[in-house]
């Protein structure tokens, strides 16, 4: 978890302080009904400060996480860096930009795991160059050729085939 200690800074207006937080293990994200596990621990660099009326958190957040190549449907690693910004208020004050809080410890990991889904590509890919998966037998084209023994066309569209390899003239 990523929990920030700010007894000292609550109790100085104007103040601010620097942290560095290295969480091993976040909880697995649910998106789109898949869980997404991380690859190792998540780092958060971060500045504090006492506004006087809240408390400031501003920085990044930076890991990897697993994620499911859209192409090739091959798990990979997604190395991650977000932004990281918000403001907590000790007290709920009815404003819907300010997360409220109690006590001495701010726990910031809510906010950094909804930054992370928010910069997820929404189609990831394990690398540019990706060849997906074949449409008629499902083989992954990275790991070679398939045995398809050819295309297969919708019989509807042979038509258009032929044009566009110009065996076939228009009336």
């Amino acid at each position: 978890m990523l929990k920030l200690d700010v007894a000292r800074l609550k109790r100085a207006p104007g103040d601010s302080a620097r942290f560095e937080l290295l969480a091993e293990s976040l909880p697995p994200l649910e998106l789109q009904g898949e869980l997404l596990e991380f690859s190792g621990p998540v780092k958060a660099v971060l500045n504090v400060a006492n506004t006087g009326s809240a408390l400031t958190v501003e920085g990044e957040a930076s890991g990897r996480i697993k994620l499911n190549c859209s192409r090739c449907l091959d798990p990979f690693d997604y190395p991650f860096t977000v932004s990281v910004q918000e403001t907590y208020t000790p007290v709920p004050d009815g404003g819907e930009e300010t997360v409220p809080f109690s006590g001495d410890v701010l726990d910031i990991t809510p906010e950094v795991l909804k930054s992370i889904i928010l910069s997820l590509p929404m189609k990831a890919v394990c690398r540019m160059d990706c060849l997906g998966l074949c449409p008629g037998c499902g083989h992954n084209l990275n790991e070679g050729r398939c045995r398809c023994e050819g295309e297969d066309v919708d019989p509807r569209l042979s038509v258009l085939k032929n044009l566009i390899k110009g065996r076939e003239r228009p009336e």
